[in-house]
């Protein structure tokens, strides 16, 4: 079943995850070895993907300290049936920058990678949220940036999966940081809310970051609310409002609503909701 491969995934990741779940998840930060993690993914893949001329913007960008490289120099426009399409990857100019210090980037990889795709798909049906991926491909930083540059702080659970390399991340407001190194292998766990900086230690490294987005209550209540205006009585209603009492209207609201929520498909509305989301946040 789709279920319990999905919850072996989980698993895979942090150990137990019922104890994952119930100890750390949206409460502090933990790390974990997974040692299937550094075959997901390597640099002379990411490397190849760029010298195939396919990757476009916004699914990849280079950058450092916020400030990204000239698009000129990292892009090309290609004629795709026809017609000239900008934004390409100039495989070359991405080396270029890449060597000067910037940080590869590439959003949402599970998108053509399989097995990114898969790990992807199984958090996101455990989990039911929606997962987005990121992989960082990162230079060493200058010697006067050790501590990774601008600090970040995500509003989703965050889980970074270290593929090559090490990186050091700093964890924490101003005053209260806690240092974590991550090799190959490691995985981090970051609630929403905790700032964060990161670094490659000691050459270049890679990087998975997976963000993890659970529907609000908002979200839930608008999907249920949509649904509930789209049902037989609210339709019905339509025509003979107008004969009712202010009074007698929300008597309608309170019951045919109550009515609605009450023979709700939670897995269903959840799995809406979450559509939703990744629906407006594709790339």
């Amino acid at each position: 079943m789709t279920t319990v491969k999905s919850t072996q995934q989980l698993t895979e990741l942090v150990g137990d995850a019922e104890a994952f779940l119930a100890d750390a998840w949206g409460v502090r930060t933990a790390t974990f070895r997974c040692p299937a993690v550094p075959a997901l993914l390597s640099a002379p893949e990411i490397w190849d993907a760029f010298d195939c001329g396919l990757l476009v913007a916004p699914y990849f960008s280079v950058a450092r300290d916020g400030v990204s490289a000239p698009a000129a120099d990292i892009s090309v426009t290609r004629k795709v049936l026809q017609k000239p399409r900008a934004r390409y990857a100039n495989g070359a100019g991405v080396r270029k920058w890449f060597a000067a210090g910037y940080t590869v980037c590439l959003r949402q990889p599970d998108h053509w990678h399989a097995g990114l795709k898969e790990l992807v798909g199984a958090l996101r049906e455990e989990l039911r949220a929606d997962v987005r991926s990121s992989v960082f491909l990162s230079p060493p930083p200058a010697q006067d940036d050790a501590q990774g540059g601008t600090p970040v702080r995500t509003e989703a659970h965050l889980f970074a999966l270290q593929l090559e390399g090490e990186t050091r991340w700093s964890v924490g407001d101003e005053g209260r940081r806690t240092q974590t190194a991550l090799t190959p292998g490691s995985v981090l766990y970051l609630p929403p809310g905790h700032e964060h900086t990161v670094a490659a230690h000691q050459g270049n490294a890679l990087y998975l970051t997976l963000s993890v987005r659970r529907p609000s209550p908002r979200d839930l209540a608008e999907v249920a609310l949509a649904g509930f205006l789209k049902s037989a009585p609210a339709e019905a209603i339509a025509g003979t409002h107008h004969y009712l009492s202010l009074e007698e209207k929300v008597s309608w609201l309170r019951r045919e609503l109550t009515a609605h929520l009450a023979g709700q498909d939670i897995d269903d509305l959840l799995a809406t909701a979450v559509g939703i989301h990744q629906r407006a946040g594709q790339a």
